[in-house]
């Protein structure tokens, strides 16, 4: 399973499947705030080959790499969208199951390799429950999974990198704004504190 991210200010924001709406509305899927942004600037969505971008007849335009966007078109993972002077980085990751058939090309700390397998697990369930009508089994699966990884970090002593620790912190965000709940935000933050991202 291929799961796409939306990469803005360092937060990484799971595509998931229907419209995913750029723009200043609250109701977006990713609130921008420039005023050069319209309030439905542009749509992302899963398509049967991947993820492409649409314009929605914005006042300044969306562009990908640097090129005005026509009609819908096709994104590749480190295509560059622009809307109104915001910058969105496409990001594309391989499921676990897939990822653990490919061959890797020299062995590597055991903790490390244990961390990273749960850090994509988290990723992996965090895109089903963005397209879950009942997230909240997932979202407590996640909780669990994303304080095992904080523990084992202080059992091994091995930390996260810094682009593990942003990618986490990134989920544990989305996940809180699922949620009215000030518990989530706060788990969310310390999260952060946990990883050095705070």
């Amino acid at each position: 399973m291929v799961i796409y991210w939306l990469r803005h200010r360092g937060t990484a924001y799971p595509v998931h499947r229907g419209d995913c709406v750029l723009g200043r509305s609250p109701h977006c899927f990713l609130v921008l705030s420039s005023e050069q942004v319209s309030r439905e600037h542009a749509v992302v969505r899963l398509v049967a080959q991947g993820v492409e971008v649409e314009d929605l007849g914005s006042r300044n335009g969306t562009r990908v790499n640097g090129r005005e966007v026509a009609g819908s078109q096709k994104l590749e993972a480190g295509d560059v969208i622009e809307v109104g002077g915001e910058r969105l980085e496409v990001m594309r990751r391989v499921s676990r199951d897939q990822s653990q058939t490919e061959q890797s090309p020299a062995p590597e700390d055991p903790a490390a390799k244990a961390q990273r397998n749960i850090l994509e697990l988290i990723e992996e369930l965090a895109a089903r429950a963005a397209d879950a009508h009942e997230r909240g089994p997932l979202v407590k699966t996640i909780h669990g999974l994303v304080e095992t990884l904080i523990q084992s970090t202080e059992r091994s002593g091995r930390l996260l990198n810094r682009g593990e620790a942003i990618r986490l912190v990134s989920v544990t965000r989305v996940i809180a704004g699922w949620s009215a709940d000030k518990a989530m935000a706060d788990w969310s933050k310390h999260v952060a504190r946990a990883v050095g991202q705070n």
